[in-house]
């Protein structure tokens, strides 16, 4: 299964107010959102499965149970141990700031903040300048994207008007794929992506 590792980085930004229980080791991600390079008999390699051009609140599901979305219980769980009340994501295929997605919570920033947070950044629509970074070749394979979602969509007028979203530009690596540890850099995750089975 073909996996790409280095579209998004994750960073979690901890000071002593932003963290709810201090510490000095790093925050344990939830096991939702963990990457684990052996896969399971299924070739899963994170517990959780989400296509991330769908809503996570009715697309994202667990690997025993793909039939039925998370509950509202495994939605609302700490997104790290101890919990962080700022959780940064940045993407690794634009380095504008305006690609990072960061989920706040006073609480506790959850699983839920965590998807809803990359579930609005993939949401939204590419610009002039974005775009015009893209070489001629990338450009046309987006647009390859862009088409086939729209045409396929149930709206496609309002669909296409929509333009071009950040999730186009992943091409078919639009898999949540979990999140990894960076060794050299603390607080640093990387975000997998992979492409749907056939």
């Amino acid at each position: 299964m073909e996996h790409w590792a280095v579209a998004f980085e994750c960073v979690i930004k901890r000071r002593d107010a932003r963290c709810l229980h201090p510490s000095m080791a790093p925050p344990a991600l939830h096991h939702l959102l963990q990457y684990n390079q052996h896969q399971d008999e299924l070739g899963h390699c994170c517990a959780l499965l989400w296509d991330m051009r769908e809503p996570p609140r009715s697309a994202a599901r667990h690997v025993s149970a793909p039939d039925r979305p998370l509950s509202e219980f495994e939605l609302t769980q700490h997104a790290t141990n101890p919990p962080v009340t700022v959780l940064r994501v940045t993407c690794g295929v634009f380095p504008e700031a305006s690609w990072v997605s960061e989920a706040r919570n006073w609480l506790g920033v959850t699983v839920k903040n965590v998807l809803d947070a990359i579930s609005t950044t993939m949401g939204t629509q590419i610009s002039y300048p974005e775009w015009d970074k893209l070489c001629p070749k990338q450009q046309n394979r987006v647009n390859v994207v862009f088409d086939a979602r729209w045409r396929g969509s149930a709206d496609p007028t309002e669909v296409r008007a929509h333009g071009v979203l950040r999730s186009d530009c992943l091409l078919q690596h639009i898999h949540f794929a979990g999140l990894s540890i960076e060794p050299e850099s603390e607080d640093t995750y990387f975000l997998t992506l992979k492409r749907p089975k056939r």
